[in-house]
């Protein structure tokens, strides 16, 4: 038989350290859209920066682009090539079979509020060590021993490693760092939708199960709702050693204060001890219970 041309190799790219840090964070969330992306990497300079640095990645093919109507904020995720490439470098954990994430429109709302409370709370200077486990890698199977061997530079001892995806539910973030030189784990929970008794009872059962050791972080779309979550879930958790890993607030807090400041609640109107000097004391909510409202003790 005649011998045909030899098929041409697809050289890998080569990438800066930069761009793989770059390039496994937003992996790490799934997608990126272009505003957070400049919020996280470009704090400093304007939007059009950003835009310039994913358009370079975008060319070199590491970044697929999407949109989905026209003012809708662009999506951005890896391509396959950026994800054989960064599991190549023992950078990112691959599960066996490899595709580009699915961008969900109908939870795209919901996703991005998390990304950028994600993003604040990596700002805090206070929070040494942070590692950050998503609900993407969550569900994937990626384990919390593996993100930080992998964002240490030890990914090569995890060789032979496959994730196997998950499909119970997940919160929508897990992250341990320390404050003051004590270590702590905490859960955060995003209720962007309201939930109702049935929604509320499972995520108390899910986090009780996985998390036990972990403050259970709750931020919801506003206060009054994030009152209610409060009493709803101060009514399921009766336990007295359970109730201060409970701390409850809302998404102007959560997304724009400095994480020790924002003004977490407990079920039993008090900060956790990792709060210092919040900003803004909460008063019960006029649904509750006759009486003058009551102010969290800073």
């Amino acid at each position: 038989m005649a011998k045909g041309p030899p098929t041409p190799i697809t050289p890998r790219p080569v990438l800066e350290p930069r761009d793989v840090e770059t390039l496994a964070y937003i992996h790490s969330n799934k997608f990126i859209t272009t505003r957070i992306f400049h919020r996280k990497f470009h704090p400093n300079h304007t939007f059009w920066n950003a835009c310039l640095h994913l358009r370079r990645l975008v060319v070199a093919g590491l970044l697929l682009k999407s949109q989905g109507l026209p003012n809708e904020d662009t999506c951005y995720s890896l391509t396959r090539p950026a994800l054989h490439h960064l599991s190549g470098i023992a950078r990112i954990l691959l599960p066996r079979e490899v595709r580009s994430p699915h961008i969900n429109r109908q939870e795209l709302e919901h996703d991005k509020r998390v990304m950028g409370m994600r993003v604040q709370i990596e700002r805090e200077e206070g929070l040494g060590g942070l590692t950050w486990l998503s609900d993407y890698e969550m569900r994937c199977g990626l384990r919390m021993d593996w993100k930080r061997a992998l964002e240490e530079g030890r990914g090569w001892d995890l060789a032979g490693t496959r994730l196997r995806r998950l499909n119970r539910r997940t919160p929508d973030g897990y992250f341990e760092g320390a404050l003051k030189g004590v270590p702590h784990a905490f859960v955060l929970e995003y209720e962007h939708s309201a939930y109702n008794r049935d929604q509320i009872m499972g995520m108390v059962l899910n986090l009780h199960r996985d998390f036990p050791q972990a403050y259970r972080l709750v931020v919801c779309r506003d206060k009054p709702r994030a009152i209610r979550m409060l009493e709803g879930v101060g009514h399921l958790v009766r336990s007295g050693l359970e109730r201060p890993r409970w701390a409850f607030s809302f998404l102007d807090m959560a997304d724009n204060l400095p994480f020790t400041r924002v003004p977490w609640v407990t079920p039993d109107w008090a900060y956790p001890p990792f709060v210092k000097d919040p900003i803004l004391k909460v008063g019960r909510s006029s649904t509750s219970e006759p009486g003058p409202a009551t102010e969290v003790p800073a």
